[in-house]
């Protein structure tokens, strides 16, 4: 079943949004949004690290490996993400959907902890998921590709408008969860606006950037995190648009993937329990 998106209608609306933590480190995060919405089910938006992770990046030598084994191995899951769900009162099976940002083994790992879900990406991102299932590349972990490609439905845009961007997929036809393709970090990245009931809103930008102050001053990441954009000229462009659209909405909460203070503002802390209805 393909992800049909339909034209956005509205400020506010009935979902329900918790951040689930499943590692923090040094002001990093590794974290969900588990989005629970009144007709559409529940779904998550990105899923952390594998709970195998060690054994996962196995294949892997030299300066990747030793790269892996430092920051992405540091935001390893204290849970897999199966038991952290249920901690937090939800069952991992009643999911609709898994949304990842884009498909690094630290936005994808934690599908591997759940049971079989659906994975909605662009066909970009799925196309890059199927490489790794056809060689060893640094992007997509072999054991990430091999367990998600049976289980994409892809995103499917329209060529509307949606705030700054060409194109958008609305995913529950009521404005409340929006994704827009923000290609750059890999091929397929894309960015979700969810709208609340009290009408803020929140930005996640997975990886186009790594802390807020890049929008705000119009910079690039550190060179030590440019290695990860696929495409670096994209990722910049990124930026500017971040920019752009911070200063045109000041009230819109940008968050970026991994910049825990930037989710204590969205959300205040980690939920300790996030039941639907």
């Amino acid at each position: 079943m393909a992800v049909e998106s339909r034209t956005p209608v509205a400020e506010g609306s009935g979902v329900h949004a918790c951040w689930v933590e499943s590692r923090a480190t040094l002001g990093f995060t590794a974290s969900a949004i588990l989005i629970h919405h009144p007709t559409g089910g529940s779904i998550l938006i990105d899923a952390g690290n594998s709970s195998n992770f060690d054994a996962e990046i196995e294949p892997y030598e030299g300066q990747t490996k030793r790269w892996l084994a430092t920051f992405p191995a540091a935001l390893a899951p204290k849970l897999p993400l199966d038991e952290l769900l249920r901690e937090l009162g939800v069952d991992p099976a009643s999911l609709t959907a898994v949304v990842p940002t884009h498909a690094h083994l630290d936005h994808i790992g934690g599908i591997l902890d759940l049971p079989e879900p659906p994975v909605w990406v662009s066909e970009e991102e799925a196309a890059l998921i199927e490489r790794g299932r056809e060689a060893v590349i640094e992007e997509v972990m072999p054991a990430h590709a091999e367990a998600v490609a049976g289980l994409i439905e892809p995103l499917r845009f329209v060529d509307e408008p949606y705030e700054i961007f060409d194109r958008h997929a609305d995913l529950f036809g009521d404005g409340s969860v929006v994704v827009v393709p923000m290609p750059g970090h890999t091929p397929g990245s894309v960015g979700v606006f969810v709208t609340l009931p009290d009408h803020r809103r929140v930005f996640h930008v997975g990886d186009a950037v790594n802390e807020r102050a890049q929008v705000r001053k119009l910079r690039g990441k550190t060179l030590a995190m440019k290695r990860t954009d696929s495409d670096r000229v994209a990722a910049n462009v990124n930026v500017g648009r971040l920019h752009a659209l911070a200063e045109a909405l000041p009230e819109l909460a940008i968050l970026p993937a991994h910049e825990r203070a930037a989710w204590v503002d969205a959300f205040g802390e980690p939920t300790s329990s996030c039941p639907a209805g």
